[in-house]
C-alpha cells in the first residue's frame, strides 16, 4: 500500500490478515499510528511505514506485533523514542529510526530488546546519554551518522559488548574521551570521518584489538591507529601513509619544476644585473619578476628535499612536519612568490599597455619611482603571505593554514570550507587569495595584451616593409603565447577553487597536479617569455659562443653592444636601422614613421 494517498489507519483495519509476513505503507500521509490496528496472533514479520508525517505513535500502536523483525519508521518527524512503545516488539532483529527529529537519546529510551541493527542517522541528536544503549546487549551495527554529537562520553556504548560496526561520521565531535571504545571489544569497523577533531591520542583506540577497518577524514590521522590492518583514506592525492610525496612522476616533477624555475630565473637575474641596458627600467621589473619566480623555485627543492628524507616513513612524521618552521616557510614562500609574481606581471604589462597604446602620453617613469612601486608591491605580497603566521590572526586561521597538507600549501581544495570541519579556518582568505585576485589579474593581463595585439596588428597595414610588418607579427604573436600561458596557469586553479567551495568533489590526482606542477608553472615559463626566447637574448648567446669558440678578448665590448637587457625587439644587425617596436615613446607619432625617425632601439 506504498503511494496511495493514505491518510489514516483505523482501528482494526488489519484484523483480518493474520498470516500477513510484509506490509508496506511507506510514502503516504499517515500523521499516527493508532492502537488496536492488528489483531492478536498476526504474522507480521516486516511492516514499513516510512516516509509519512507520523509525529506520534501510541503507546500500544505494536503490542500485538510480538513476531515482527524489522519495523522501518525512516523518513518521519518523530521527536523521542518511547520504551513502552517498542517494549511488546520481542523479537524485534532491526530497527530504522533515520530521518526524524529525535534530538536525545535518553538512557531508559530502549527497552531490553533482540535488537542487532539500529539506524539513528540524520537526525537531530545533540547528546547520548551514557548506558542509553546498555539494554541492547545482542546489537551487531549502530548508524549514528549525520547528527550533531559533539563529544563521545564515556559509558556512551555501554554493554554493546557483540557490537561489530560504529558509524559516528558526519557529526560535530570534538571530544572523545580515553575510555569510551573499552566497552566495544569486538568492533570490527569504525567509521569517524567528517567531525571537528583533527587529532586522536593512540590510547583512545588501543581498547579495540579486533577493529580490522577503520576510516577517518585525513590519512594522517592513521597514526593513532597503526595496529588496525586497514585505514582510510590511504592518501590525499600528494601525500600517503607512506611518502610525502606519492606518486612518482609527481616527485620527479618537482624536482624538474625547481631546477628549471631556479636554472632560468637565476641566469635572468645576472644577465639583467650585469649586462648594460637602455632600458633601466623595464629591466627592474623583470629581475624583480625572476626573483619572485626563484623563490618557487627554492620553494620546491625544499619539499623535493623534505620528501626525499622521510620516504617511507611519512606518516610517522606528517604532524611534526606539518606544523614545523620549516613548512610554515614553505608555505610564506610559496604564497608570496604567486602573489608577487601576479602583483608584478600586472605592473609589467600596465607598463607595455601604455607604452604601445599611448607612446607620447606618458613619461618614463624614473629608476627610483619604479623601485618604489615595486617595494609596494612586495611589502603588499609579503602582509598577505606572513598574515597567517601572525600570532595575532591566530584565532582565525589556526595553527594548520599552511600545514593542512603536506606540500605546505594553502590552496585548501579538498577542505574549502575548513572553518566548519576543523580548527584550522581562513577559508575566505584562500579563496581571495586564489580567486579574487588571480581573476582581477587574468582580466587585467589579456584584455591589456589582445589590445596591444590589437593596434600592434592596426599600426601593420600602413608597414611599406614586408620586414618591418614581419617584425611587428612576431611581436603580436609573443604576446599572444603571454596571454595563452596566463591563462593555461591560472584559469584551471580558479575554475577548480570555485567549484569545491560550490560542493564539488574534486579528484585527488587532480588537487595533487594543481598544487605541485600547475601552480609553480607560471614560475618556470616567466623567464622563457620575456628573456630567454627574445630576439635580443638570442642573439647576445650566440655573440657569447662564437666569441669563446674564437677566443677573442673582445667578450665583454660584445655583450655591451648586444643590449642583453631588451625583452622584446629585433637587434639591429650590422650597422642597418631596421626597425623594431618602440617600449617608450620615440620621436614618431605613429607606429609606422620612417627608417630614419628611430633615434634609438628600445624593448616592448
Amino acid at each position: 500500500m506504498a503511494h496511495c494517498n493514505i491518510m489514516e489507519v483505523a482501528p482494526m483495519t488489519f484484523y483480518k490478515l493474520r498470516r500477513l509476513k510484509n506490509m508496506h505503507l511507506d510514502n503516504n500521509h499517515l500523521k499516527t499510528i493508532p492502537e488496536g490496528i492488528f489483531s492478536e496472533g498476526n504474522e507480521l514479520e516486516t511492516l514499513t511505514i516510512m516516509y509519512n508525517d507520523i509525529s506520534k505513535i501510541h503507546p500500544l500502536a505494536f503490542q500485538r506485533l510480538q513476531n515482527l523483525l524489522e519495523l522501518d519508521l525512516r523518513g518521519n518527524k518523530l521527536t523521542e523514542i518511547q520504551a513502552r512503545t517498542l517494549e511488546p516488539l520481542k523479537n524485534l532483529t532491526i530497527l530504522f529510526l533515520q530521518n526524524n527529529q529525535i534530538k536525545y537519546v535518553e538512557a531508559s529510551d530502549f527497552p531490553p530488546l533482540p535488537l542487532r541493527q539500529l539506524s539513528l542517522m540524520d537526525n537531530k541528536i545533540m547528546g547520548v546519554d551514557a548506558g542509553a544503549f546498555a539494554n541492547l546487549s545482542n546489537l551487531r551495527t549502530l548508524v549514528v551518522s549525520n547528527n550533531r554529537l559533539t563529544a563521545l562520553k564515556n559509558g556512551t556504548l555501554r554493554n554493546l559488548t557483540a557490537l561489530e560496526s560504529l558509524t559516528l561520521n558526519n557529526n560535530f565531535i570534538k571530544t572523545v574521551e580515553l575510555g569510551v571504545f573499552v566497552d566495544v571489544p569486538n568492533l570490527h569497523s569504525l567509521k569517524l570521518q567528517r567531525n571537528q577533531f583533527r587529532t586522536l591520542e593512540k590510547s583512545v583506540l588501543s581498547p579495540l584489538k579486533n577493529l580490522t577497518t577503520i576510516y577517518f577524514d585525513r590519512f594522517e590521522m592513521c597514526s593513532s591507529a597503526t595496529h588496525v590492518w586497514v585505514c582510510l583514506p590511504k592518501g590525499d592525492g600528494i601525500s600517503s601513509q607512506e611518502h610525502m610525496l606519492d606518486n612518482s612522476l609527481l616527485r620527479t616533477c618537482v624536482w624538474v619544476m625547481g631546477a628549471i624555475g631556479c636554472t632560468g630565473n637565476v641566469v635572468v637575474l645576472l644577465g639583467r644585473l650585469f649586462a648594460p641596458t637602455n632600458n633601466v627600467v623595464h629591466s627592474l621589473y623583470l629581475r624583480n619578476l625572476a626573483l619572485s619566480d626563484l623563490l618557487m623555485g627554492v620553494y620546491l627543492f625544499i619539499i623535493a628535499a623534505v620528501d626525499q628524507h622521510y620516504r617511507g616513513v611519512y606518516l610517522r612524521h606528517q604532524y611534526n612536519w606539518r606544523h614545523s618552521y620549516m613548512c610554515s616557510l614553505c608555505g610564506f614562500l610559496s604564497t608570496l612568490s604567486c602573489e608577487s609574481s601576479v602583483l608584478i606581471l600586472s605592473l609589467v604589462t600596465w607598463d607595455r599597455f601604455i607604452s604601445v597604446t599611448q607612446p607620447l602620453a606618458r613619461k618614463q617613469p624614473s629608476p627610483k619611482t619604479a623601485a618604489f612601486t615595486l617595494l609596494v608591491l612586495w611589502c603588499v605580497a609579503a602582509v598577505l603571505s606572513l598574515a597567517p603566521l601572525s600570532h595575532f590572526t591566530k584565532s582565525y586561521f589556526g595553527d594548520e593554514f599552511y600545514g593542512s597538507n603536506g606540500v605546505c600549501l594553502s590552496l585548501h581544495i579538498h577542505e574549502p570550507y575548513a572553518k566548519a570541519i576543523a580548527t584550522s579556518t581562513g577559508w575566505e582568505y584562500s579563496a581571495a587569495m586564489f580567486i579574487l585576485t588571480n581573476t582581477l589579474a587574468l582580466v587585467f593581463i589579456c584584455y591589456a595584451y589582445l589590445r596591444m595585439i590589437n593596434e600592434i596588428k592596426a599600426s601593420g597595414v600602413a608597414c611599406r616593409s614586408t620586414r618591418q610588418s614581419h617584425d611587428r607579427d612576431k611581436v603580436a604573436q609573443r604576446f599572444g603565447v603571454i596571454v595563452l600561458t596566463d591563462s593555461l596557469c591560472w584559469v584551471p586553479i580558479i575554475v577548480v577553487k570555485i567549484l569545491a567551495l560550490a560542493g564539488v568533489t574534486i579528484p585527488s590526482d587532480l588537487y595533487a597536479w594543481l598544487a605541485i606542477f600547475v601552480l609553480p608553472i607560471n614560475s618556470a615559463l616567466n623567464p622563457v617569455l620575456y628573456t630567454l626566447t627574445t630576439t635580443v637574448f638570442k642573439k647576445q648567446v650566440r655573440k657569447i659562443f662564437q666569441s669563446c669558440h674564437r677566443r677573442r678578448a673582445e667578450h665583454q665590448h660584445s655583450a655591451s653592444e648586444s643590449g642583453f637587457s631588451l625583452s622584446f625587439g629585433v637587434f639591429p644587425i650590422a650597422g642597418s636601422s631596421r626597425r623594431i617596436l618602440s617600449y617608450r615613446g620615440t620621436q614618431s607619432s605613429s607606429l609606422t614613421a620612417s627608417k630614419n625617425s628611430w633615434k634609438r632601439s628600445t624593448a616592448v
